[in-house]
């Protein structure tokens, strides 16, 4: 696969939980529960702003695996080696769906506590 569509795919997994932040953050109340214990205990109240702190923290965990993907794939010509693309593209997948399911639990924590 040539590194352009591996990097399109990959910087594309890596922005998506942003796009799935913007709706919930319009959705929310201004008041969600921050951190919440055990038995649904409220620890502490947060603003739906701390809501992009996921996708954030996200994309530089993207960027940090890119630089060490980039120094690992200097080697290659344009067209990399199907390991390489499978474990770049695997990677931002798994971490997307994490991001994405951390910001469904916000939300629904946030929903459930109004």
């Amino acid at each position: 696969m040539k590194r352009e569509g591996a990097y399109t795919i990959y910087w594309f997994f890596s922005l998506a939980p942003f796009l799935t932040a913007f709706p919930l953050f319009f959705l929310m109340p201004e008041n969600v529960p921050a951190r919440v214990l055990a038995l649904t205990m409220i620890e502490r109240q947060g603003t739906r702003w701390e809501l992009f702190l996921i996708p954030l923290s996200w994309l530089v965990a993207a960027i940090i695996i890119d630089i060490i993907f980039r120094m690992i794939e200097k080697s290659s010509e344009r067209i990399l080696p199907i390991v390489l693309v499978v474990t770049r593209i695997a990677m931002s997948i798994i971490f997307c769906t994490l991001a994405i399911y951390m910001e469904l639990m916000l939300y629904r924590a946030a929903m459930i506590n109004i």
